[in-house]
């Protein structure tokens, strides 16, 4: 009986009234009642209050605490303007359960990504997507049970954007609501029994009644009053409350729920910091960790009067291996990558000082940066670059098959090349690109000149942006002639950039540029739509006419330009063999199994494939059996050494070569009268040069034909020497 007693409270206030009964009187009933209710009220509606507003609180401090990281992430793909990297970025915030919505507006205010493949709201202005409106300063909102927030990103100082995030909070919230109806219901049932047991108790003496009511209440509500106390502390950020209570009635029961939620609510934040400083895929720390660790490791040089190396590393031709393996293989990749990295530094025994923590982090993307303190000399930081880049450039064995790449790492040295940082960082960051721009495989300390280098390359990128939207492009032709007969065959395409303020551009000042950034693919379309057109044109003058195109190393690997060229072929109905493809050897040897799919692709909607600079790339010529080849072209420098009554076997083994496998050969860099007599003695075969004629536009290409129909249609049979000499004054003048 004592047991059900204790385990009930309704039985415990019913046992405790009846003894009342026969001392209470109808005047202090009134007076008792009120009191009751408004402290039994006010203590959890206070409850209520405070810890609804510390969950609000904990909710606004995360989803902060998310925005900055998440911005820190998106600074420098929002600098670049690299969408690839954004969405991936934005698609994988917006898995996190609760969110609704994931923006990134560029500094006007207009929607660049959603996170989404198809971004349905593309160049939308902000103010109808975000109730916010943007400045210096991150802005919060609350909407019903949503908490909108926008984040400025900066980059280099400056505001680049602004990141928008839509948290909906609806379970935790409801969960509190539900908590607190519960609490309600419980102290209603108990209202309306000490009610119904105050009116028997009206009788008895005051002095007595009043006495024994406090202290009975007093005793009965204590864990009620513990729970609204231990409510206030937690909202006042004490993180060492526990809402259990050792009771086994309703409030006890209450108790273990409020103390199941807090743990829900540490839990949510615990995952939160993780989100924050933690790199979900490779499990190392992220760019939000690395700026603070380098920032305390900065001042601790300065206090100690020491040195730190700063070395940024990027994979080399990681891109590539997403175009052709896909992302998932990739992934498994940079984990790999990341491993490697990991037990380098740990065989090296560098970590933080006073510390066993490896200081190493992941960028983003494909980017890592590891840092070294207490540095002696740059000889040591020279030899951990060696160190990683030997690491790396083993290849990587995953899932079946053999992966190779190599990194480029940027070098610098504090306080020599900076001495906040964000500098340092940066420095690093452009140390990386000069050793990239240098061949990749290798290690570059900063140097002042770099920062010079690194403005021509965005000053290039962005004129050429330009370019392709107004136009400034255009294309040459270098006519290919057959060596024996004189006739013209085809023409290769060739890139050129009229500036409107600079005149003509050097190829070699801006086509290295696009190969090695995401406008690879652009600028190779509309070299490849131009060529089209202009082949259509071309073969209304000289059936049979036959344009070739340089595809890169870059565009060569990506699915989308397989596809676009498929596709551009097909739709202008391109006569077979007329579209060529010029592709260097190295270009098609590091991915031989997807390169023959594309190949294969192409040669199947009537393109030919033909390889470019032959004899200066890769070693082996197995390729040229397991690739749908139809010709080679004999690179320069080996013309340049033909002469008149010497043996030019090496050319005449390329010949020979491609006669028994059926392959058309042209001579590329034909500059003298010597050097075609030499390759017209050595077998049949075509030729281009300065020697020849010079690149050409589409309007002289165009009068050349019509004087070649000219001069075919007025001499029957036009001596081979005789011919091209008509057509060489013809086109100069």
């Amino acid at each position: 009986m004592r047991s059900r007693i204790k385990s009930s409270l309704s039985r415990r206030l019913t046992g405790g009234f009846a003894v009342l009964i026969m001392i209470l009187s109808a005047a202090h009933f009134t007076l008792l009642a009120n009191s009751f209710q408004q402290y039994s009220r006010f203590s959890i509606d206070s409850g209520n209050t405070h810890l609804g507003n510390a969950l609000k609180a904990q909710l606004e401090r995360d989803t902060r605490l998310l925005s900055q990281a998440l911005a820190s992430q998106l600074d420098i793909p929002l600098y670049h303007l690299d969408l690839s990297e954004i969405g991936s970025q934005l698609a994988q915030i917006r898995r996190n359960r609760g969110l609704q919505h994931a923006y990134l507006f560029n500094a006007q205010g207009t929607l660049l990504h959603d996170g989404s493949e198809t971004i349905p709201e593309f160049g939308l202005p902000l103010e109808t997507l975000v109730p916010l409106t943007p400045g210096p300063e991150p802005r919060i909102l609350w909407r019903d049970n949503q908490l909108h927030l926008l984040q400025p990103v900066s980059t280099a100082g400056h505001i680049a954007g602004y990141l928008a995030l839509t948290v909906d909070f609806s379970d935790s919230l409801q969960r509190l609501a539900i908590y607190n109806e519960q609490l309600q219901t419980a102290a209603q049932a108990k209202e309306k029994q000490v009610l119904t047991r105050l009116v028997l108790v009206t009788l008895l003496l005051l002095l007595v009644t009043l006495w024994i009511v406090y202290r009975f209440c007093h005793h009965l509500f204590k864990p009620l009053q513990q729970l609204a106390d231990k409510s206030l502390r937690y909202g006042d950020g004490d993180r060492s409350v526990c809402f259990d209570i050792a009771q086994r009635d309703e409030i006890g029961q209450l108790g273990r729920a409020l103390e199941q939620m807090r743990r829900s609510l540490e839990q949510s934040h615990h995952q939160t910091n993780q989100l924050a400083y933690l790199d979900n895929l490779t499990q190392l720390p992220n760019r939000h960790w690395f700026q603070q660790s380098l920032d305390s490791l900065l001042d601790h040089a300065q206090q100690r009067k020491q040195r730190l190396g700063v070395l940024f590393i990027d994979l080399d031709h990681f891109k590539e291996v997403n175009d052709t393996a896909g992302h998932e293989m990739g992934d498994l990749l940079l984990f790999e990558a990341a491993a490697r990295l990991r037990n380098l530094l740990l065989e090296l025994e560098l970590s933080a000082p006073d510390q066993d923590d490896v200081l190493l982090a992941r960028l983003g993307g494909d980017e890592f940066v590891t840092l070294y303190p207490a540095l002696g000399d740059d000889e040591q930081a020279a030899e951990l670059a060696r160190r990683i880049a030997e690491v790396l450039d083993e290849p990587f064995l995953i899932d079946g098959r053999y992966f190779r790449i190599s990194s480029s790492i940027g070098i610098t040295i504090y306080p020599d090349d900076g001495i906040t940082s964000s500098e340092v960082l940066k420095h690093a960051d452009i140390a990386m690109y000069a050793a990239k721009q240098s061949g990749r495989n290798q290690y570059a300390f900063f140097s002042p000149q770099m920062n010079q280098q690194l403005h021509q390359r965005i000053e290039v990128l962005q004129g050429v942006r330009t370019a392709l939207e107004q136009g400034h492009f255009q294309l040459e032709y270098q006519p290919v002639l057959s060596l024996a007969d004189g006739s013209i065959r085809g023409a290769e395409a060739l890139l050129r950039w009229h500036h409107p303020e600079r005149g003509l551009i050097s190829p070699g000042l801006f086509i290295p540029t696009i190969e090695d950034s995401d406008l690879i693919g652009p600028v190779t379309e509309w070299v490849a739509r131009q060529a089209v057109q202009d082949l259509l044109k071309l073969q209304q003058l000289k059936p049979g006419f036959v344009v070739s195109i340089n595809i890169s190393g870059a565009a060569l690997h990506q699915n989308s330009t397989r596809d676009f060229l498929t596709e551009l072929t097909h739709n202008e109905q391109v006569p077979d063999r007329s579209l060529s493809i010029e592709l260097t050897e190295t270009s098609m040897i590091r991915h031989l199994e997807d390169c023959r799919q594309t190949l294969e692709q192409w040669k199947a909607v009537g393109m030919s494939i033909w390889i470019d600079d032959f004899g200066t790339g890769y070693s082996s010529l197995s390729y040229l059996h397991q690739l749908p080849i139809d010709g080679l072209k004999i690179d320069r420098s080996f013309i340049s050494e033909l002469k008149p009554g010497s043996s030019n076997s090496l050319v005449a083994t390329i010949m020979t070569l491609a006669e028994s496998m059926n392959l058309l050969v042209v001579a590329e860099g034909i500059e003298t009268q010597d050097q075609r007599d030499c390759l017209t003695r050595l077998g049949p075969c075509l030729g281009q040069g300065f020697g020849l004629y010079r690149p050409m536009s589409l309007e002289a290409l165009q009068q050349l034909l019509e004087q070649d129909n000219e001069a075919l249609a007025a001499t029957a049979e036009p001596s081979a020497d005789s011919a091209p000499a008509r057509r060489r004054a013809g086109a100069e003048e």
